[in-house]
């Protein structure tokens, strides 16, 4: 198991400002960094030795001996999951529970033993680690440990050598600073500038919306098409940002993933208006190489003056607006009400992992019923949580959270299938009976990762669950990134009997063109064209199409949602499979689901 001191919550935000102000990451190779990696590997007889340093979504080397990537995702990280602690030590990867089936690990460079350091930045914030890995288990003395640990404070002072001078350096040079990738200006100057237009517009008497535009599928992106891809579709971005036939003053590229613009209004009522057809000209699919990429993109909205008259107050509000419902059409507009969320949004965020580490999460389980309501033929697995301070945390809240975050959206597809393994196998199943499936809902980032399908199945060979036992669901949404690589991970689950589920059909990039293409088994109707059944004309002749069209292509279909009789009476006519909604049981608890199994069907 892993050596691991108690895990400190993260302050994500202060952590990155701190590693993004030293200036280092990007930089050239450095041989007084190189003697250090060179030492290490040496004295401890490793293949591999890294100083790393975390960024917001990914990990990149500042000196490496045995590595030969520049940068990897934080998927591909241990040193990610060192940041909370002093010190992470895992002995053997292969018999620890968390990291065995790390990609890493069951992948090149097939790591067995891991060591990181935590380096820390002037204020004390983690930035990365001095980390000795290699591919056979290692055992270390206390004496051993305690040397890793003093070469880490030597770094550390490399790392923070002369950072007031840097600071200096920074403050007379930032108005030349401009993205590398885009060449837009960088954060700094962004700020620079949209200080003289808030002083323009003030003098004018109109308004500015601060747009703060985040690329949510730019780790996938780059991590199926590759680097060069993923930087021409940056280039590409900031190219609509500032054509001359939008009515954008100013464009920023923020972060990786991030860019800034801003806007002028006459007046607030004419937000939606000027605002929308900009952000849909950024999200346009992009053609590079016969390729076609659609940009994942979510705009946060702040108004100045209305709600900050100071370049960091619009911008940190533009952002904070990303994280709630959108206003409109895509659109995410601050309100006080969003700020207020914004805290309990970040407050998700950091009990989260320990919630799921401790087991304080826990699955409910909703029945899936044959049509006609004589048989339960399975039930979909959904987590709950109640937390101490939090209170009842619902999964609208904590589910996007998660899958915001690399880390989080990784354990909370361990957890889902963890916690599914350890209760199937006591539900009782009568020889002549078809195996009782339980269906869990996976991530589009996860299903994407490489040895995602032999993790799974690693998995239900720990816990001796058959895979018939399972369902996976996905979205169509998740679907969109690699169409090749989604059907052949589709393909390495089905042949393992492993049943494949299409979730929420018809809320997303519905097409028959790359349904037909799908190894899947069913598609499950959102619930958003249930609700108008059975009254609602054109919603029957609707769900009618799906249900050919499903039964076409040789799938079963459960519909989402039914509350009433009158709905399932429909569906059951047009040929629906299976039911699932509040007409036979909300989620339950996982033993009034098991009584629920026993006593069915109930009494009429």
């Amino acid at each position: 198991m892993a050596e691991r001191d108690i895990i400190v919550p993260l302050d994500e935000k202060a952590r990155l400002a701190e590693l993004h102000s030293l200036g280092i990451l990007d930089t050239p190779q450095e041989e007084r960094f190189d003697r250090y990696t060179r030492l290490v590997a040496e004295i401890f007889r490793v293949p591999m030795a890294v100083v790393t340093l975390v960024d917001e979504d990914r990990q990149w080397l500042k000196s490496a001996v045995g590595v030969e990537v520049a940068e990897t995702s934080l998927e591909a990280s241990f040193c990610v999951h060192a940041l909370q602690q002093d010190v992470l030590e895992v002995p053997d990867a292969l018999e620890d529970d968390f990291f065995r089936h790390h990609p890493v690990v069951v992948d090149s460079p097939f790591v067995r033993f891991y060591m990181g350091t935590v380096l820390r930045g002037p204020t004390g914030q983690p930035l990365g680690t001095l980390c000795i890995i290699d591919t056979r288990p290692r055992y270390l003395s206390r004496v051993q440990r305690s040397w890793l640990v003093t070469f880490g404070h030597l770094v550390e002072e490399l790392i923070n050598h002369d950072h007031a001078l840097i600071a200096a350096r920074q403050q007379v040079n930032h108005l030349t600073r401009r993205n590398t990738r885009t060449g837009l200006p960088d954060e700094t100057l962004f700020g620079d500038t949209l200080t003289h237009l808030i002083q323009m517009a003030d003098k004018e008497g109109h308004y500015l919306a601060v747009l703060h535009l985040r690329l949510n599928n730019l780790d996938e992106i780059s991590r199926v098409h590759g680097r060069s891809i993923r930087d021409n579709i940056l280039h590409c971005l900031a190219e609509r940002l500032t054509a001359s036939d939008i009515q954008v003053m100013a464009a920023g590229h923020l972060s990786l993933a991030r860019f800034g613009a801003v806007i002028p209004l006459h007046s607030a009522r004419d937000l939606f208006e000027v605002v929308t057809p900009i952000a849909n000209k950024v999200a346009r699919p992009i053609e590079l190489d016969e390729i076609t990429i659609r940009p994942d993109i979510d705009v946060g909205i702040s108004l100045s003056p209305d709600d900050g008259t100071t370049p960091e107050d619009l911008l940190e509000r533009a952002r904070t607006a990303l994280k709630f419902p959108r206003s409109h059409e895509g659109l995410h507009v601050f309100s006080r009400q969003a700020e207020e969320s914004a805290v309990r949004w970040h407050s998700i965020e950091q009990r989260l992992e320990p919630a799921m580490l401790e087991d304080r999460l826990i699955k409910h389980y909703q029945p899936l019923v044959v049509a006609d309501g004589s048989r339960i033929v399975g039930f979909e697995a959904l987590a709950r949580w109640q937390d101490a301070e939090l209170g009842s945390v619902s999964p609208r809240e904590f589910v996007p959270v998660a899958e915001r975050n690399a880390r989080l959206s990784r354990l909370m597809t361990e957890w889902s299938l963890r916690s599914v393994c350890e209760r199937a196998p006591h539900w009782p199943l009568q020889p002549s009976d078809a195996p009782l499936r339980i269906a869990i809902n996976i991530p589009a980032g996860q299903f994407y990762e490489r040895g995602f399908a032999d993790r799974v199945l690693a998995t239900l060979e720990a816990y001796r669950l058959s895979p018939e036992r399972l369902t996976l669901e996905l979205t169509e949404e998740s679907l969109m990134v690699d169409m090749a690589r989604a059907i052949q991970t589709m393909r390495d689950l089905r042949d393992h009997n492993i049943a494949v589920a299409l979730d929420d059909f018809g809320t997303g990039y519905s097409s028959l063109s790359y349904l037909k293409r799908l190894p899947i088994d069913s598609l499950k109707i959102d619930k958003s064209f249930i609700d108008d059944l059975p009254n609602d004309p054109q919603a029957v002749d609707l769900i009618d199409g799906i249900i050919r069209i499903a039964r076409g292509l040789g799938l079963h279909v459960v519909a989402e949602g039914v509350e009433t009789e009158a709905q399932r009476a429909m569906l059951q006519e047009s040929g629906c499979d299976v039911i699932q909604g509040y007409l036979f049981s909300r989620p339950i608890a996982a033993d009034d689901a098991l009584a629920l199994l026993n006593r069915w069907p109930p009494d009429v």
